[in-house]
């Protein structure tokens, strides 16, 4: 790894690569990565620190089954406990299958830490793309095989991440340290506020809709009623057509 954070040295032939790559371009090797522990960029086998956070390396293999098959990739993929966090990691493209509870938990524990710190984390880079990566397409969940939805997280985040309801989400290389930089850069409290905004000028629109009607219920409260002058003062049904003609005008 040299002195820039997030470049570092292919180790077949020294050749300059970034973590998210997941082949060398100056020699084709395949670039082998894994998961940081604080904000799950990827990271080189054998890297002792995250060169996105400079994090200590810490991960452990599980004796249990992954996920399942990698939705991208159709390989096994491997079920590791990275920091705190149990994840499914695919070897071949990087990417990342965490459960609901997992996901839930990365969430809160990254918002507290925004909460003591403050906001001192610069956003995420919503324009960096991986150019090996494949186009978007709706991806099977490694548990159900059901295609999964495309979510923007927050709605605001810029990350579109697939998302399988019952079971959790998938991650495409980086994207989970892309949502991680969103939290600690206090996303989820903006979206959260956006939210809230939203919900406030909906009810100022229900309530206008409801005065509105209200009024629109008064006017007719007191406007002429056809029926009652078509009993009492009319006796024929062009009278009555009359009636309703004035009534209408006014």
């Amino acid at each position: 790894m040299d002195g820039r954070v997030g470049t570092l040295r292919c180790p077949s032939c020294g050749g300059e690569a970034k973590p998210d790559s997941v082949r060398c371009d100056w020699c084709g090797s395949s670039l082998a990565t894994v998961s940081c522990p604080a904000c799950f960029g990827a990271m080189f086998v054998g890297m002792k620190h995250c060169p996105w956070c400079g994090t200590e390396s810490s991960r452990e293999k599980q004796a249990g089954p992954a996920a399942g098959l990698c939705p991208r990739c159709a390989v096994e993929m491997l079920s590791v406990k990275v920091g705190k966090t149990h994840l499914s990691e695919c070897g071949q493209c990087g990417g990342l299958w965490v459960d609901n509870t997992s996901f839930q938990q990365i969430c809160e524990d990254r918002e507290e830490q925004e909460e003591v710190l403050g906001i001192a984390v610069p956003t995420a880079d919503k324009t960096a793309v991986n150019p090996s990566r494949p186009g978007r397409i709706y991806l099977p969940c490694p548990v159900c095989a059901t295609l999964m939805n495309r979510v923007n997280f927050a709605g605001c985040s810029g990350v579109v991440i697939d998302w399988c309801k019952p079971h959790g989400s998938w991650f495409d290389s980086n994207e989970l340290r892309q949502i991680v930089t969103f939290i600690q850069s206090g996303g989820l409290k903006k979206s959260r506020e956006r939210e809230k905004e939203r919900l406030q000028e909906e009810m100022r629109r229900l309530r206008q809709e409801e005065l509105k009607l209200a009024g629109e219920s008064i006017r007719l409260s007191h406007a002429p009623r056809a029926s009652l002058i078509w009993q009492e003062d009319h006796s024929s049904l062009l009278d009555f057509l009359s009636a309703v003609w004035k009534g209408l005008a006014n």
